[in-house]
């Protein structure tokens, strides 16, 4: 099995790979064929990592440039297991640069900008550029293993498509903060627990300041309706009674005889 010249770099700088919390490595290959240097060095600076690249793509070698960005990365990182699609890929590319520590960041901004200034009235190159999911520690291998494979499926398209040049930059690790989360045992007093969680209850009891007549509804349909029956009765009512009142019967009507004895008298 043929083992690439980037893949034995890497492996000759792990023991050193913490030297510097200030490095990160690069790998860069491509399906042109380009005038790599034959010594390329173990440790360079990020200047002269990107005048070197520039030196490589200034023709502008291939169609299509795919630009990865990998933070928190070091040369320990980059082993089989973790990344092999993307120490695949770079095996049977035809021209391959790398260094396995890189002192600063180096920028895929500015190889892109670059990129597009060399193509320029030549031809209009496809430019993606790619920014992973930063490691959490230097031995984040899950984290790694799970961008090698979206790395994977992006190599499998632009392998399929024709020329192609990928640069895999990592930038230097940086501290992650670490948030503390509180636990406590089955031995604690089941007060204190209540006292811990019950501010976050009150806090989700909001109170309702609305005024009482927004808040409750006092005049509904039903109470409506029977207003309304009670004021049509009451006026039926009233008016039954003035007419009661308003009758008029003489006196004299009750004083005069009435039956078989009036009728005689007549």
């Amino acid at each position: 099995m043929r083992i690439s010249q980037t893949a034995a770099a890497l492996a000759a700088c792990c023991a050193s790979a913490h030297a510097f919390s200030d490095s990160s490595p690069i790998v860069m290959f491509s399906s042109a064929s380009l005038d790599v240097p034959a010594n390329q060095g173990l440790i360079q600076s990020n200047t002269d990592a990107l005048a070197t690249l520039q030196q490589l793509l200034k023709s502008c070698p291939t169609d299509r440039y795919l630009l990865v960005s990998q933070p928190n990365l070091n040369a320990a990182n980059l082993v089989k297991k973790a990344v092999p699609n993307l120490l695949h890929y770079n095996e049977k590319a035809k021209s391959r640069y790398s260094v396995p520590e890189v002192i600063g960041e180096l920028n895929t901004d500015d190889i892109a900008a670059f990129v597009r200034k060399s193509c320029e009235g030549r031809t209009k190159p496809f430019i993606e550029q790619l920014d992973m999911d930063p490691l959490r520690s230097a031995k984040d291998v899950s984290t790694l293993w799970n961008n090698d494979d979206q790395l994977g499926m992006v190599l499998e398209q632009f392998d399929s498509d024709g020329s192609y040049t990928v640069i895999f930059a990592g930038t230097p690790q940086k501290e992650v903060p670490q948030t503390y989360t509180a636990t406590f045992q089955d031995g604690v007093p089941a007060e204190l627990k209540r006292d811990v969680h019950s501010p976050h209850r009150r806090a989700l009891n909001n109170s309702d300041n609305r005024p009482l007549f927004e808040k409750y509804q006092y005049f509904s349909t039903g109470i409506f309706t029977a207003l309304v029956s009670l004021v049509i009765l009451l006026s039926i009512l009233y008016g039954g009674i003035a007419a009661v009142a308003s009758l008029e019967v003489p006196y004299g009507a009750f004083d005069k005889e009435m039956g078989p004895a009036a009728q005689k008298k007549q």
